[in-house]
């Protein structure tokens, strides 16, 4: 007996199911994933199989559209940007293998997330699993770095946890600060509440254990917009917060680990003698900054390693660590020139513009406290990555796979409404 119509839009309608469920489980163990160094593999396999699996869903699913989101004209620009930089690039294999493993990927994950979340229970079940996972790395972080000799009062011991060192792990913790930070508003559950709580207190401490000072200020700007989210006066609170915001900043420069070699006494007589870490990285942007207006539209080539390609007299003369611009946005007009650029910060500004609440959100407002601190993370990443290029490898994919979902609950919960 042949099957009806109706019958057959059943059969798919239950495959669409369970290859939704595929994905979302893919998808949750990637979230967890992400930031260890040591299951690069792993990740691969999840990323894969989780845009996969979404993908056999939508396809299978009559109900389901496809959610280009807002970003799609940005992410455009920003492909067409990647793609001409082709032409000029200093070494055109290498930033092939980058387009195809850091834009498109990048990109493959953003769409993934933003088909993620239907329904409430979707959302709060990855929002726990993001939260499972900053528990994971802070607790590990802080037990390895006492067991490697580390001390609260030098930075002779930098923790890494179970990322890469502490770049990449002060990276992780900015961008999962104001997920954190809004968890207690987001699970008023009073039984969380010690807990949501405590984890604030560890993610703080870890990040303080890095003597990252791009994360420690990464951290305190996303604090500062956090509470400006949450208040009902939001213009006094932006000028009160941002009070507060430069006298943690400058606190930060009493703590131990806060300077790096630089001589601070000299930088308003004599700039170009302050030293240290400060003054490596104002000769590596003024550099920068020159070969930018030699050529602003003919980009390098994609890839944080065409700076080491294209300027080798500099490397050559200069320390080994300075291999890059050490700047997102400097690397990014370099390696894809000025309309590279352009295309990156309209793709923040939108991420911002769309998901800052235009009111507080209440207690148990889930979607509009993810979106929120979706917001808040793209500056928080930014400002993080304006002293160092995070921007490459799982901390891009990371940024890529919150914006997704963030977008993609702007998207169902508007529709829902």
């Amino acid at each position: 007996m042949s099957k009806t119509p109706g019958d057959r839009t059943a059969s798919r309608t239950a495959y669409a199911g369970w290859a939704f469920r595929a994905a979302r489980l893919l998808f949750l163990a990637l979230v967890v994933i992400m930031p260890l160094e040591a299951v690069t593999a792993a990740r691969e396999m999840a990323l894969v199989g989780a845009a996969l699996f979404m993908a056999l869903h939508l396809w299978l699913d009559p109900h389901r559209r496809l959610r280009p989101t807002a970003l799609a004209l940005p992410l455009a620009l920003y492909v067409a940007a990647a793609l001409l930089s082709l032409v000029w690039a200093v070494d055109f294999s290498y930033s092939l293998r980058e387009l195809r493993g850091e834009v498109l990927k990048g990109i493959l994950v953003y769409y993934t997330a933003a088909h993620l979340v239907s329904h409430r229970d979707h959302l709060a079940q990855v929002y726990g699993v993001l939260l499972a996972g900053v528990a994971i790395m802070v607790l590990a972080g802080v037990g390895l770095f006492y067991y490697y000799g580390g001390s609260i009062f030098s930075m002779r011991v930098r923790a890494g946890s179970l990322h890469n060192g502490y770049g990449g792990l002060g990276t992780y913790l900015v961008t999962v600060w104001p997920y954190v930070l809004l968890a207690p508003r987001a699970f008023p559950q009073r039984r969380l509440r010690p807990w949501l709580w405590g984890l604030i207190v560890l993610t703080a401490f870890m990040a303080y254990l890095t003597y990252n000072r791009a994360a420690w200020l990464g951290m305190v700007v996303g604090m500062g917009m956090c509470l400006l989210m949450l208040s009902r006066h939001r213009l006094r609170s932006a000028l009160l917060g941002a009070l507060l915001v430069l006298a943690l900043a400058g606190g930060m420069f009493l703590l131990p680990g806060a300077t790096h070699g630089e001589r601070w006494s000299r930088l308003w007589h004599d700039p170009q003698a302050v030293g240290g870490t400060a003054g490596d990285l104002a000769a590596l942007w003024s550099y920068s900054l020159e070969r930018i207006a030699e050529r602003p539209f003919r980009g390098i080539g994609l890839g944080r390693h065409s700076f080491s390609k294209a300027f080798p007299d500099f490397r050559r003369t200069h320390q080994p660590l300075l291999w890059h611009a050490h700047n997102m946005f400097v690397d990014l007009a370099l390696q894809l020139g000025l309309q590279g650029l352009a295309a990156m910060v309209l793709v923040m500004a939108v991420l911002v513009a769309k998901l800052w609440p235009r009111a507080p959100p209440d207690p148990g407002r889930m979607p509009q406290l993810f979106c929120g601190a979706t917001a808040v993370m793209v500056v928080g990443f930014a400002v993080r990555n304006l002293t160092d290029d995070f921007f490459a490898d799982d901390s891009a994919l990371l940024f890529w796979l919150l914006a997704g979902l963030g977008m993609g609950v702007q998207w169902w919960h508007s529709r829902a409404k």
